[in-house]
């Protein structure tokens, strides 16, 4: 039951934390906890791929040590996921991922653009 209501929180059709800036945060701060309900989503994903294939990733999710690990299995799920369900849904399914990962990678999940990836006034010529 625990397990079900962090994951619906992530998604954000569950009850959310409070922080202490008045807002409210989808994710526990506990980084070990975002570690286990980042791999138990992620293990959610691939559940309509083939058995191979979800053992293959099942195994990497489960011996993962770092949220950036996990960040980097997000392509196997999209290329296990676009085989069976096509590319479409497959997109759909890992960007769902990417909230999960706010809290872990901040500047790698944030889906905008970071300050230091921006035109610069250098030329080639």
């Amino acid at each position: 039951m625990e397990r079900t209501s962090r994951i619906q929180r992530w998604f954000g059709t569950g009850p959310r934390f409070d922080n202490a800036d008045g807002g409210h945060d989808l994710l526990p701060t506990n980084a070990e906890a975002d570690l286990d309900g980042i791999r138990s989503a992620m293990l959610l994903a691939v559940a309509s791929c083939s058995e191979a294939s979800r053992l293959r990733i099942e195994d990497l999710v489960k011996h993962s040590i770092s949220a950036v690990e996990l960040w980097l299995i997000r392509a196997d799920i999209f290329q296990c996921l676009a085989r069976e369900v096509g590319q479409k849904h497959a997109a759909g399914q890992v960007a769902a991922l990417d909230p999960l990962f706010n809290a872990a990678l901040p500047g790698i999940a944030a889906g905008g653009k970071s300050p230091d990836n921006r035109r610069d006034a250098q030329r080639l010529s």
